[in-house]
């Protein structure tokens, strides 16, 4: 979710930057800014519009890896992210679980 006090004062440059630098398409699937496009939910059309994606999810970063990307490959890029963490997240509280199970008088 986009919050603008997360983002560093130079922002509006660095995202047009990163447009500009792809050619003002997507860098995943190629589909030029301002396209029409259908909508593979609802079936509506709409106008593709790039966004600069935070390739490690840090917006506070003053200089981070970023990639035009449209709507749709940064929804798929950002879900693919949050199922990693979801697993990293299952696999620190089982590590936990399992410590307090064999050192119940340590933790």
């Amino acid at each position: 979710m986009y919050k603008r006090a997360r983002y560093p004062k130079h922002w509006p440059a660095l995202s047009r930057a990163c447009k500009e630098l792809a050619g003002w398409k997507c860098q995943h699937c190629h589909v030029p800014q301002g396209r029409r496009r259908k909508s593979q939910h609802s079936g509506r059309w709409y106008r593709v519009h790039l966004h600069a994606a935070h390739l490690d999810h840090d917006p506070e970063n003053p200089w981070p890896r970023l990639a035009a990307l449209c709507e749709r490959c940064h929804g798929r890029y950002d879900w693919a992210w949050r199922v990693r963490l979801a697993a990293v997240d299952l696999e620190r509280l089982k590590h936990k679980l399992l410590l307090k199970a064999r050192f119940p008088h340590v933790l």
